[in-house]
């Protein structure tokens, strides 16, 4: 039996879709690119405890006089 013209366009949407969503899946790759950066660094230098200045807690502000 042969397949009709409206079964053989179903068919075609049906594979035009599958494999249209695998190759949105192939696009998220895992892998690093070059502009990825080095986000340890980054990460480190974000946590980074940074001391405040000694006067920070001096709430006296003197006037410019």
């Amino acid at each position: 039996m042969a397949l009709s013209s409206k079964s053989k366009a179903c068919a075609v949407v049906a594979v035009a879709l599958l494999l249209g969503g695998c190759a949105e899946y192939m696009n998220n790759w895992d892998t690093v690119s070059f502009r990825a950066g080095d986000a340890p660094t980054a990460n480190t230098a974000i946590h980074e405890v940074s001391p405040w200045p000694p006067n920070v807690a001096n709430t006296n502000v003197q006037s410019g006089d």
